[in-house]
């Protein structure tokens, strides 16, 4: 691995020792610090003197991952030659990678923690390049597979707190994945919460990144190891978005049992288990509110112009914003289309509260384009919680049209906003396309709404709706946000 040939430009590249340790470093400095890079402690793995034991492909994956993670601004390296150049590495690597770890994927090899590790930056890389995003679901599946395989759901005996800490954190990374993809692709989570009842969740970031022995992490006043509640305990992405996850399954749960024909019979039954989620969700919004204070939470009003408190971290609006999106998501068909021809939805209180918290979304939305305008925080995972919080303005700007008020313009405007730094900052297929696609039926309904002498409440659905965007459905026979080639309307 000590060069490569970019085939595009026909030069080649050397992979120095140097560059590969500058990846390392790009790995966990990065802009982009989603749940790849807080696997593996930083201390421990770029150790000069006793670093970690790791295997080839794991340290393979690392690098292209890296590859493929944005750099500040600022950074006095980075061009857009050296961006190109990075990201050619990073197909190259991949190359590598598969040639090399494909035969550990099998199920006669003895699959080891390592190969865990390297499944899980196997999913972070597949929607990070066009070129290899297809991918994705035979690596979600490796993955769900093989930390089941390897018990990562209880704590292993004679082990060092590092050792059990990175067992938890993919783990729960992979709890929190599975229910990610669960919903972007229109299934039910693998992982159910009775398999990890007791495995401890996971420390929080700023202790797993310090120098020095890794202390046993109990509750201050208890003394009792914390296992997965509805609570937020730290405002790190663990601590924000595992009690989160555990509320989206079971919100992806019930729509699977109003959805069963033999399920669906007693709607009293139900209504108790949505009833229970907004408990649920309740006494996430209170443990949060308590961690951030009362004046962050104000960013939700659209009259708030105000700059919450600077230690506030970034991760915490992409929280406040997939809380309200569980309420879309909760009380909304999760379906474009269903939203625009189901008329009883449309009469009912769900609709109104689908509204309200949409409205909130888009607020939110604003607020975390001032502290990450290019979204480069988490871009991987917030897209779909975007796009089911946006699809409610699609269906009003189009029921309104030229009636629509300022409110409905206004959040048009901010999705807008938010979408064109989607299709600036990704490069994954499924959702550049989706985002293109969405982002023009929002402008025609915008074009048109103050336009007197168009009947917008009896425009066809293919006039708001572009075919190809249509394809991204959350019905029976299709697949979310992966395009189902043998699907029809």
């Amino acid at each position: 691995m000590d060069h490569y040939t970019d085939h595009d430009s026909s030069s080649t590249l050397h992979l120095t020792r140097y560059k590969a340790c500058r990846l390392l470093e790009h790995y966990y400095t990065s802009p982009n610090q989603e749940f790849h890079s807080l696997l593996i402690r930083r201390e421990r793995l770029l150790n000069q003197h006793n670093p970690r034991p790791t295997l080839p492909t794991l340290l393979l994956s690392i690098l292209c991952v890296a590859c493929f993670m944005p750099s500040y601004d600022l950074a006095p390296d980075v061009s857009e030659r050296t961006t190109k150049e990075r990201a050619a590495l990073g197909r190259y690597l991949f190359d590598k990678l598969i040639y090399h770890f494909h035969p550990r994927t099998l199920p006669d090899a003895n699959h080891v923690f390592d190969d865990a590790l390297t499944a899980f930056l196997m999913t972070s890389i597949s929607p990070s390049e066009k070129s290899v995003e297809s991918t994705l679901h035979y690596w979600l599946t490796f993955l769900v597979s093989i930390v089941q395989e390897q018990q990562l759901h209880k704590d292993a005996p004679n082990l060092s707190e590092d050792e059990k800490e990175e067992r938890r954190r993919l783990w729960w990374s992979t709890y929190i994945i599975d229910r990610h993809a669960s919903l972007s692709f229109n299934g039910r989570p693998r992982i159910a919460d009775q398999e990890c009842q007791i495995l401890p969740i996971p420390c929080p970031d700023m202790t797993w990144m310090q120098q020095g022995l890794l202390p046993t992490y109990t509750d201050e006043q208890t003394n009792e190891i914390h296992t997965l509640t509805y609570r937020v305990t730290n405002l790190d992405m663990l601590g924000i978005f595992l009690p989160l996850s555990k509320i989206l399954g079971e919100i992806l749960e019930h729509r699977f049992l109003s959805e069963h024909p033999t399920f669906n019979m007693n709607g009293k039954f139900l209504l108790e288990i949505r009833q229970n989620i907004v408990q649920n969700l309740e006494q996430w919004f209170h443990s949060f509110a308590g961690l951030v204070g009362p004046n962050f939470c104000m960013i939700a009003d659209p009259e708030c112009e105000l700059s919450p408190a600077s230690e506030i971290p970034k991760v915490a609006y992409y929280g406040l914003h997939m809380y309200h999106c569980m309420f879309v998501l909760l009380h909304g068909p999760m379906d474009v289309v269903r939203m625009h021809q189901d008329h009883a939805w449309q009469a009912s209180s769900d609709f109104l509260i689908v509204g309200e918290h949409a409205v909130v979304c888009a607020n939110v939305a604003r607020h975390i384009l001032r502290v990450d305008p290019q979204l480069r925080l988490m871009y991987r995972f917030f897209g779909t919680y975007f796009l089911q919080s946006s699809f409610i303005f699609l269906i009003l700007a189009q029921k309104l049209g030229r009636q629509s008020d300022d409110l409905i313009l206004r959040n048009c405007a901010i999705n807008l906003q938010v979408l064109d730094m989607f299709v600036a900052t990704t490069n994954m297929d499924y959702q550049r396309i989706f985002a293109k696609f969405l982002r023009r039926a929002l402008s025609y309904n915008m074009a048109h709404s103050s336009s007197a002498d168009v009947s917008e409440d009896n425009q066809p659905l293919a006039e708001v709706l572009d075919p190809e965007m249509l394809a991204y459905r959350w019905i029976p026979g299709y697949r979310g946000l992966q395009i189902n080639p043998t699907a029809s309307e």
